[in-house]
């Protein structure tokens, strides 16, 4: 074989393999959106989105840029702040429990779970680390029963909407007697004077009523891979120590290729008995149990943004780092810590994609989103790309009968006529 044949087969075999996999750019979104205002980032923001695809591996965010730096401080892009990726799986609205604090009428409890009762339930895990099963709890009263609280002398109680960050309704001087008619999320239930109903956090009662029922036995829970039934993981809650409509979970150690595995998990009770037992929050129309998977926070990346690369263009400074999967089809959250001084950055009230706002631990009142871009490097099969056009092809050709019969004449006149010409040049070139 002569070496012009040798670098063309090399050549081929180079184009092949590149074709096989090839290293496409991707973006979050065309372009960036336009500026609402800005926003000082003294301490932590967080801006969760939907990531489409794979291979996430740049950030570029619209900020600006100190026109003069003070006598202590060191010129820098980023002032020593600290970009970092998690995933977002409590962003994410296809599990059945999308709200924490949301009790919906249409939903309630299931009844008693006694031995013999098996709740059962299959999910697909949308993200690896797999480290729990959240599900609410009742208990009937076993934490705190009916009647009169009254509040700690030394300090006055605000009493809130809904547990842990409700509106505040009102405050309550100290000591003080207030009628108790239950617990929600570990917070006592009142009601007051005027009869609304709200929430105390029991820190701030010096006594309470007696509970009304005590519990007995253990919540154990087995969780399997669904395709195959395989045991992987057991976990149980003592009954007696969880309070009543609260959110409690089966912890167990994380399963880190949980992403896209469907799984089977079943909960029942052991040594409990009638009048003794817990209940779990459910759809009645159904009988399904509410829950949401729990995922081990994990930093997929972390970068100074003192290595960005700043662009005059859009006033971004974007910072690289490497690829990051799996990341198709999931919530991310972008993190931004500022370091030695703060950091100025656009927000938007156009959103990423998920249609999520920024959370500001600076400035709590902003229900927009960083203006920022996330780009891809994805590997895409452009071979399969290329077979799936020529069936395209192939099917229009079909559906389109005219249109085929046109296109062979074209062909047919083309290489008649290119043969043709082909064999006249020929021809001149022979030697008379």
């Amino acid at each position: 074989m002569s070496i012009r044949r040798w670098n063309v087969l090399c050549v081929l075999c180079i184009l092949a393999t590149s074709l096989a996999a090839c290293r496409v750019p991707l973006a979050l979104a065309p372009s960036l959106p336009e500026s609402t205002s800005t926003l000082t980032v003294r301490t932590r923001l967080e801006q969760p989105f939907y990531s489409t695809a794979d291979g996430l591996a740049a950030i570029a965010i619209r900020m600006n840029l100190p026109s003069s730096f003070g006598p202590e401080e060191r010129p820098s892009l980023g002032g020593g702040g600290v970009l970092r990726i998690l995933y977002a799986p409590d962003q994410d609205p296809r599990y059945p429990d999308t709200d924490f604090y949301a009790w919906p009428e249409s939903q309630g409890w299931i009844g008693e779970l006694l031995p013999g009762q098996l709740v059962e339930e299959t999910f697909l895990s949308r993200y690896p680390y797999l480290d729990g099963i959240i599900v609410r709890v009742g208990t009937y009263g076993a934490d705190v029963g009916r009647g009169t609280g009254h509040l700690r002398a030394d300090i006055s109680a605000i009493v809130r909407e809904a547990p842990i960050a409700g509106r505040e309704l009102t405050t309550l001087p100290g000591g003080g007697a207030v009628e108790v008619i239950g617990s929600r999320e570990g917070w006592i239930r009142v009601r007051l004077p005027d009869g609304r109903i709200g929430y105390i956090d029991r820190a701030l009662f010096a006594e309470l009523p007696p509970p009304a029922r005590w519990n007995t036995g253990m919540l154990v829970l087995r969780l399997y891979r669904a395709d195959d039934d395989e045991l992987l993981r057991e976990s149980s809650l003592d009954v007696r120590a969880l309070s009543d409509e609260s959110h409690v979970t089966f912890r167990f150690a994380p399963l880190p290729d949980s992403y896209r595995v469907e799984y089977r998990f079943t909960i029942e009770a052991v040594d409990s008995a009638p009048g003794h037992a817990v209940t779990l929050w459910g759809d009645p129309s159904t009988g399904g149990v509410i829950f949401r998977p729990s995922y081990e926070p994990v930093v997929m990346a972390e970068v100074s943004l003192d290595s960005g690369r700043w662009s005059g263009v859009e006033n971004t400074l974007e910072v690289r780092f490497p690829p990051i999967r799996p990341t198709r089809d999931t919530y991310l959250r972008l993190v931004i810590e500022a370091g030695e001084r703060p950091l100025v950055v656009h927000w938007s009230m156009v959103r990423p994609p998920g249609n999520l706002p920024l959370r500001s631990q600076d400035d709590p009142g902003i229900w927009g989103a960083v203006v920022f871009n996330a780009r891809y490097l994805n590997d895409v099969p452009v071979a399969l790309l290329l077979r799936s056009g020529v069936a395209r092809t192939i099917r229009l050709f079909l559906n389109d009968p005219l249109l085929t019969v046109s296109y062979l004449l074209v062909s047919v006149s083309v290489v008649a006529l290119t043969g043709w010409s082909w064999r006249k040049r020929g021809r001149r070139a022979l030697p008379s």
